[in-house]
């Protein structure tokens, strides 16, 4: 008989754990792609991406990765969610958790310290071929230079929740896969960049697009599909795949039409920490 959930036992990931991450993500590679992504680009025992496993008398049940404010937990069926809470739990300053949906489910009723203060389902998809759209949807688009750091730290500061910071954007823009659509200020001949897409991770052979963002007030043109359609065949041309979250329906709509396919349902929990502000004893 398996384990309870509260058995596993939980520890740092190390390169000796190769082959069970291995044969975890073989079960079902579309459900572990961006974990599999992660441990490819960062490797194990990274600072940047510090991941945790759990184990069932050896064999690899979950994966939990930070990542910033966020952690991600994908398993086969949810039953790692109250091992992982304890080590969330003892994690500062999160703001949300993302993973494969029954996990989400359990991290919600296992969590302590944090509150869930909201909950988004957040489907997977991926995109087999090429873009589904007009070549003057792709013309409206162009990969972004350093040059363009300040319009797109602009652009990101007023985001909301898709803020990212300058240091953010400028790694971003280092990596080359930067696509923007501009648009002229007032009558002048000035422009401004009102919509962008970029890479949240690149591996050798997947790209994980993200920050798909435009401008309130420039929404209703095709702007964000021309972006990620300019940045999804950027990476075909190089062999890669392209692959993405969302949580607005509207945005599904968008890789739906250009051909994006849901191959896996997550969710992305909101958090809050109980103990801000209460300080500590």
């Amino acid at each position: 008989m398996a384990r309870e959930a509260s058995a596993l036992l939980v520890r740092p990931l190390v390169v000796a754990d190769a082959e069970a991450c291995a044969r975890l993500f073989e079960t079902d590679t579309n459900r572990f792609l961006t974990a599999h992504i992660n441990l490819e680009v960062y490797g194990y025992q990274n600072e940047a991406l510090p991941a945790w496993g759990a184990f069932d008398e050896g064999r690899l049940e979950g994966v939990l990765f930070r990542y910033a404010n966020m952690v991600v937990i994908v398993d086969r069926d949810g039953r790692t969610a109250a091992s992982f809470a304890s080590i969330i739990d003892g994690q500062e300053g999160l703001l949300g958790a993302r993973g494969s949906l029954e996990a989400i489910y359990g991290l919600r009723a296992s969590l302590q310290r944090y509150r869930a203060v909201g909950l988004e389902v957040s489907p997977f998809m991926r995109l087999d071929g090429p873009p589904q759209c007009e070549e003057s949807l792709l013309r409206l688009a162009r990969r972004a230079t350093m040059g363009d750091l300040d319009k797109l730290a602009d652009l990101y500061a007023g985001a909301g929740n898709m803020y990212r910071s300058r240091p953010n954007v400028m790694g971003k823009l280092s990596s080359g896969r930067v696509f923007v659509v501009e648009e002229p200020i007032g009558h002048s001949s000035a422009v401004r960049i009102v919509s962008c897409a970029l890479l949240n991770v690149e591996s050798k052979h997947v790209g994980l697009i993200g920050g798909v963002y435009t401008r309130p007030e420039a929404r209703g043109h095709g702007y964000a599909a021309a972006c990620t359609a300019a940045l999804a065949l950027d990476l075909q041309k190089d062999g890669k795949l392209p692959c993405l979250f969302y949580e607005n329906p509207v945005a599904g709509r968008v890789y739906r039409r250009l051909g994006f396919k849901e191959v896996s349902i997550w969710g992305l929990l909101y958090l809050e920490d109980s103990l801000a502000g209460a300080g500590r004893k």
